[in-house]
């Protein structure tokens, strides 16, 4: 080899390039920042944990002393003792008070013969009506014309001028039938109180049966009633009304002053 010919120098393997250098001391300072900090958050949580929690001090009971009335010789309680023979007495005597009529403003037929012609122009009519006595149901006979085995009856009534209205049905009659007709009876109930006019009820009949269906209505009018109702002993139960007010007045009255000096008794002692 001559003089001339330069040997080549060694490179070392060991040697970084510096994009590798400068990641690792990156990553060496963020360790070291993560280790100071969870260095800081031990040493706090311990601090706390070494600091000493005082106790709170427990509540204080407040005791009360209560004086009863009974103990400076009053009454706690006050009884008082009713008859339950004396209001069913007094119901009994106002249901005694108390009349219901009835006023019609048709007529039924008096005579058979009113009747048959009737049945034979419109195969039903009215031929009886009646206020059972001591209530408010109004009861009514209804005499048809035996056309068919299979019929039924039903009357059609209004209690507000035709408003409104409903269907009741009527129930045959045992052993009415002569052959040629047969009755049916049909009971109207009406609730109280009514007003001083009383109650109007209007109504009219109808007929079913295989043959055909059948109207009665009292000549295009319908069949009208009036249920009154009338009182007697009207000044005896306003006085009985005028007691019972004056009792309750007067019970009132004394369950105030009673309960005023059960208070003035009670005392709280702190």
């Amino acid at each position: 080899m001559s003089a001339e010919e330069h040997v080549p120098s060694m490179v070392s393997c060991n040697m970084e390039p510096p994009i590798c250098r400068d990641w690792i001391m990156k990553n060496k300072e963020e360790i070291i920042k993560l280790e100071e900090t969870v260095d800081r958050i031990s040493e706090g949580s311990s601090a706390d944990e070494s600091e000493e929690v005082e106790p709170e001090p427990p509540p204080v009971a407040v005791r009360r002393k209560v004086s009863f009335a009974d103990a400076f010789g009053l009454d706690l309680v006050s009884v008082k003792e009713y008859d339950s023979r004396d209001s069913s007495r007094s119901e009994v005597d106002g249901r005694e008070g108390e009349e219901y009529y009835i006023s019609c403003l048709f007529t039924v037929p008096a005579l058979n013969q009113d009747m048959e012609v009737r049945l034979q122009q419109q195969k039903l009519e009215l031929e009886r009506i009646e206020l059972l006595p001591g209530s408010t149901t109004i009861r009514g006979i209804v005499r048809v014309l035996n056309l068919c085995f299979h019929k039924a009856v039903y009357i059609r009534a209004s209690l507000d001028g035709w408003q409104s209205h409903f269907d009741l049905l009527a129930e045959y009659m045992p052993g009415s039938s002569d052959g040629e007709t047969d009755c049916f009876s049909f009971h109207l109930v009406l609730t109280p109180p009514f007003q001083v006019e009383g109650v109007r009820v209007e109504f009219c009949l109808r007929y079913e049966s295989t043959v055909g269906t059948f109207w009665a209505n009292n000549g295009g009018t319908n069949y009208i009633v009036f249920c009154h109702q009338r009182r007697r002993n009207n000044q005896r139960e306003k006085e009985k009304d005028n007691e019972k007010e004056n009792e309750s007045e007067n019970e009132k009255l004394l369950e105030e002053s009673s309960h005023k000096r059960i208070r003035s008794c009670l005392k709280t002692i702190r």
